[in-house]
């Protein structure tokens, strides 16, 4: 370009030496510091870069800008007067987002970062979260997600900072936070009245967050044993984490049920289940059932409005018994 000189060259070399790097999900924020000469100045961008960038995110912070023009390879600036500023962009061409690993009772966060330019920054972050952009700017892939979350999932901004590793065209994966939790494992129903012999039971953990976690895929292994992966959800620091894999094929929630009256107004049963935990571990059963309404609840189980609930920790290969009598109203 005719703009460019050899001061311009000269300027170009140390961008990328300082750089900071904030990556969202579908895009990233690149700042770097820049002394400027008497204007104009060529900003020679690397290759990839211009047509990845959002449009009127390219600027130049901390003086007073007239106008730029852009051109094959580069941007003119026109300002009114050269020293120190920061070049700042918004780049479709690198995103991010992340995910877990829970071994035995080590929690890792990890960031996954791809990216198609090359850049070394000197601070680096990643944003999970829902940053707004206009409609028509929105990138492809948000956090872990093939479009907005459902309603009720939304969550707020947290910036967490990585270190600093080159960005090379690729995807890069970068361990950011490491933690050992007091595991709890948890075998759940929660569902209607059931009149099969076996209640199926979900596998599920719980512990306390050893720092914030943004909603994210996690991947279990126990003693190098790969379980399966589930979600965890938002939680800040030291708030309760529940999420599950999936059902248990081991442990067996086994029903007697006797049908005590049947009347055309409904009928009455007689319900005893049992459990064997099947495991080295202490497990926490959890149960809620849910009947139609309005029914009438006898039993050694908590009452509520829509049935009741049951929570008891087993001791390894203990067996657990409870029973209730319940009358139902239209029951065939």
């Amino acid at each position: 370009m005719k703009t460019l000189s050899l001061l311009g060259l000269a300027l170009l070399v140390p961008l990328g030496l300082a750089q900071t790097v904030t990556v969202y999900p579908g895009f990233a924020e690149v700042k770097e510091p820049v002394t400027l000469p008497e204007p104009p100045w060529t900003f020679l961008a690397p290759e990839g870069l211009l047509e990845s960038l959002l449009p009127g995110s390219l600027r130049l912070l901390g003086v007073e800008e007239e106008a730029r023009r852009f051109a094959p390879g580069g941007v003119v600036f026109y300002y009114r007067k050269g020293g120190r500023a920061e070049l700042r962009y918004l780049t479709q061409a690198v995103s991010g987002s992340l995910f877990y690993t829970l071994e035995d009772t080590l929690l890792t966060a990890w960031a996954r970062i791809s990216s198609r330019l090359d850049l070394s920054p000197k601070t680096l972050f990643l944003v999970a979260g829902e940053v707004p952009l206009a409609p028509s700017f929105q990138p492809k892939a948000l956090m872990e997600r093939g479009g907005p979350p459902p309603s009720g999932e939304g969550f707020g901004v947290h910036r967490y900072p990585l270190p600093a590793l080159p960005l090379k065209p690729g995807t890069t994966e970068i361990r950011f936070a490491q933690k050992a939790v007091v595991l709890e494992r948890i075998l759940s129903y929660e569902g209607g009245f059931s009149t099969q012999e076996t209640l199926p039971l979900t596998r599920g953990y719980r512990f306390s967050a050893p720092f914030p976690l943004a909603p994210g895929s996690v991947e279990v292994t126990e003693k190098g044993t790969f379980l399966g992966q589930g979600r965890l959800p938002l939680s800040g620091e030291g708030g309760e984490v529940r999420f599950v894999l999936g059902q248990d094929l081991e442990a067996r929630a086994l029903r007697t049920l006797r049908l005590l009256e049947q009347t055309e107004k409904g009928a009455t049963f007689q319900v005893e289940t049992r459990i064997q935990n099947p495991y080295p571990y202490p497990v926490l059963l959890r149960v809620q059932e849910v009947f139609p309404r309005p029914f009438r609840l006898e039993g050694e189980v908590q009452t509520l409005p829509e049935g009741y609930r049951l929570e008891r920790l087993l001791a390894p290969k203990e067996e657990f018994r409870w029973g209730y009598r319940v009358s139902l109203p239209g029951f065939p």
